[in-house]
């Protein structure tokens, strides 16, 4: 979901190479309608990937079918041919191949039957060039918690304000997925109008007009993008939409900050998969690291290893003697490193949770937005462990 691209071949210079045993008439059909456009049906999908290869503006679409593996085929492109444009069409694909398909910069999905608009748009957004020129332009970073209560809103509000507040690369977007008891809105004292009817229908229908009307303005910078607290729609919300709205957003903002909930949900896996950095949000308790612990193994799963986690120790305390747990004792709890921590600044915390603004408006120069400051240069400077953001710190 990240990278700032030039824009897309038309679609009358792109050669559709087909496997489609089902619907293969209606994509035909549906290609007709867009001038220019070619499609050449192939008996198997080897022979459909062998041609899209050789071509410069082949595009290769295959549909979710028992004769081949579908997981197996995306590997076997992303190895061999990770360039190579393609769409997948298709109901009830499987959620690892959903998984791969959202890690492939060059693919889409489309379902069945596939209509002549979203057809163009695919093949439009499949065919563009990634330029990313490394300096951060569309990143979107992930906070979660392993368990409530962790800080996870609050520092993902936090990154998000001060992202806000550079000279560049400042066009930010805070989303919030936790329709049960999300948070973001109520920290930052603004409406939550994200219609979560809207999630329920065609991912097609959501462009950046739509998610612009849905945006929340704060006064202090952040967009954000928030839905009122409900469960009577949980059910029928689509994991596409949700995907199709982190799409539009990564397309539009510099910097896209998720605060995600650490309930199940279909769309984790995508979202995780899809996300630069991972953030697991963990107190300075033994219960707290432990579930720290089997919330990272958790993203790894579900993101088929691709999500790399990194740990963030909240509440970190200056006590030289007593029973708090050190940094050290952490990474043995949980067995792996911590990348960083963030200080425990309670008169700070409240004061940004009452006033409705971020830490750094409510009391400048607090402790948390400088721990929180320091994060954000560790994960654009592509820091490893806590020692080197310490390092960091006390050098600043």
């Amino acid at each position: 979901m990240t990278g700032a691209q030039t824009p897309a071949t038309p679609a009358s210079k792109a050669r559709l190479h087909m496997f489609a045993p089902q619907w293969g008439g209606n994509v035909s059909e549906t290609a007709g309608e867009l001038p220019g456009l070619s499609v050449i049906t192939h008996g198997d999908v080897a022979a459909a990937l062998e041609a899209a290869a050789k071509e410069a503006n082949g595009v290769l679409i295959v549909e979710q079918d028992a004769s081949f593996d579908l997981v197996e085929l995306l590997i076997h492109v992303s190895q061999t041919h990770p360039d190579l444009p393609g769409i997948v069409i298709g109901q009830n694909v499987p959620v690892l191949a959903v998984k791969h398909i959202i890690s492939m910069a060059r693919w889409d999905m489309l379902d069945a039957p596939v209509r002549s608009q979203s057809l163009e748009e695919a093949v439009a957004h499949v065919c563009r060039k990634d330029t990313t020129s490394g300096d951060g332009t569309g990143k979107c970073w992930t906070v979660t918690s392993s368990v409530g209560g962790a800080g996870a809103t609050l520092v993902a509000v936090e990154l998000a304000y001060q992202i806000s507040q550079r000279e560049s690369a400042n066009n930010v977007c805070l989303v919030d997925l936790n329709f049960f008891d999300g948070a973001c809105a109520s920290y930052l004292n603004c409406p939550s109008n994200l219609n979560q009817s809207a999630l329920t229908q065609s991912a097609d229908r959501i462009d950046d007009a739509l998610l612009q009307a849905f945006i929340s303005r704060h006064k202090n910078g952040i967009h954000l993008l928030s839905a009122p607290r409900s469960d009577r729609l949980w059910s029928t919300i689509k994991p596409e939409a949700i995907l199709k709205v982190l799409d539009v957003a990564c397309a539009t903002y510099d910097h896209v900050i998720i605060d995600l909930p650490r309930w199940p949900a279909p769309w984790n896996a995508a979202v995780v998969t899809g996300s630069d950095e991972v953030i697991v949000m963990s107190e300075l308790t033994v219960p707290a690291l432990h579930a720290a612990r089997y919330r990272a193994e958790e993203l790894e799963d579900l993101s088929d290893g691709v999500a790399q986690p990194r740990i963030l120790l909240n509440r970190m305390t200056k006590k030289v003697f007593g029973n708090a747990v050190t940094v050290a004792q952490a990474e043995e709890a949980i067995g792996r490193p911590v990348y960083g921590t963030v200080s425990s600044d309670w008169e700070a915390a409240l004061a940004s949770v009452n006033f409705g603004q971020a830490v750094s408006q409510a009391k400048p120069g607090n402790r948390i937005s400088k721990d929180v400051e320091t994060l954000i240069s560790a994960l654009e400077g592509g820091a490893e462990a806590t020692g080197q953001i310490i390092k960091a710190r006390k050098s600043a």
